[in-house]
């Protein structure tokens, strides 16, 4: 019998000070065009007349993703020990707990801060290793 479906929990957004940007974009936010004062009383049309395709791609490539993983590799290619194991497309990634030395390379190459640090002993650590053996 299968089981129902139950997507993981967001993890809590980020804010912008935890962030590690390596990778910081210098691009600035698409300026949308507004209606003049005096035609928006004269009628029901957009104020703000919204992205065009183009703009929309464009600010979309400007998302931090706070908090959340996209897959990015940089904790994949920063950690010397090959603690992170990388699951494939859309999958994230896993650690290896027995290969970690805890040197934080993978957490400073984090730039949406989806990786946390903890120590050894902390219930949540214990749970993992417990969950993976």
């Amino acid at each position: 019998m299968q089981s129902k479906y139950v997507p993981a929990d967001k993890r809590p957004i980020v804010d912008y000070d935890k962030l590690q940007l390596w990778y910081k974009t210098d691009a600035d936010q698409s300026v949308q065009s507004t209606l003049e004062l005096e035609e928006r009383v004269g009628g029901f049309d957009e104020v703000i007349s919204g992205l065009t395709e183009e703009q929309a791609v464009f600010e979309a490539q400007r998302c931090y993703s706070c908090g959340n993983c996209f897959e990015c590799d940089g904790c994949y290619g920063a950690c010397p020990e090959n603690a992170v194991i990388k699951l494939g497309p859309g999958n994230r990634y896993k650690y290896n707990y027995d290969l970690c030395v805890g040197c934080r390379a993978c957490f400073l190459q984090c730039p949406c801060h989806a990786i946390e640090m903890a120590p050894a002993d902390d219930p949540r650590v214990i749970a993992i290793r417990e969950e993976t053996a």
